[in-house]
């Protein structure tokens, strides 16, 4: 299930175990996640995970959200971990005129100390560490289908500034490698926009990688 954000429009997703009653939260960008928390005390879901798929607000302002209503588990890489822990305001300062600091308090897995793979009940799900958009970033493959953050985006020009390590190289290399691991017909919901499937968009990276 697919959540808009506010004040940016990004995506939040709500995965849920239908049979044990249970969910994961993927990247919740709005810093009140109200209508997930709705969605999830109406159907009385237990939230077990929180994942990151990197660190920009607009993927993890709303955390401290939802963990004052579930004792979560927040999952991360260990840069992106080191990232939100770090006391910040500037978005706070741009949105809500505010000096208002915000830091994600714990990361409680590190995706590297698991190898990059858990269990969730009886589904697997996979880290695929994905450097470029920011080189805190990772992709989540849950039930065959690929959560991509922000390194594959819908015929989107990435977005890329140095100074939050991002690199074009790095994102070349990653988006290269999904290509070669994954289907043409996997399912990818993105950061932002509307679930597409990945051959959808090969045409567009191989063109903007062309003059590299």
């Amino acid at each position: 299930m697919r959540f808009g954000n506010v004040p940016v429009p990004s995506n939040t997703y709500l995965l849920i175990d239908t049979a044990r009653k249970h969910c994961m939260v993927l990247d919740p960008g709005s810093k009140k996640q109200t209508n997930v928390l709705n969605y999830m005390q109406t159907h009385d879901l237990v939230l077990d995970y929180i994942i990151l798929t990197h660190e920009h607000f607009d993927h993890c302002w709303g955390v401290n959200s939802l963990l004052e209503s579930f004792p979560a588990k927040v999952v991360a890489t260990r840069l992106c971990a080191e990232w939100v822990q770090t006391p910040f305001n500037y978005f706070n300062q741009l949105y809500y005129n505010s000096d208002e600091m915000y830091k994600i308090e714990h990361v409680d897995i590190l995706v590297e100390d698991i190898g990059c793979r858990m269990m969730w009940n009886e589904l697997s799900v996979g880290y695929i560490k994905t450097p470029g958009h920011t080189d805190k970033s990772m992709c989540v493959e849950i039930g065959g289908c690929l959560f991509t953050g922000d390194t594959v985006l819908f015929r989107t020009k990435p977005f890329l500034k140095k100074r939050y390590g991002a690199s074009k190289e790095d994102l070349k290399k990653s988006i290269n490698y999904i290509y070669q691991a994954y289907s043409a017909n996997t399912k990818i919901y993105p950061g932002h926009g509307e679930p597409f499937l990945l051959k959808d968009t090969e045409k567009f990276y191989r063109q903007y990688f062309i003059n590299m």
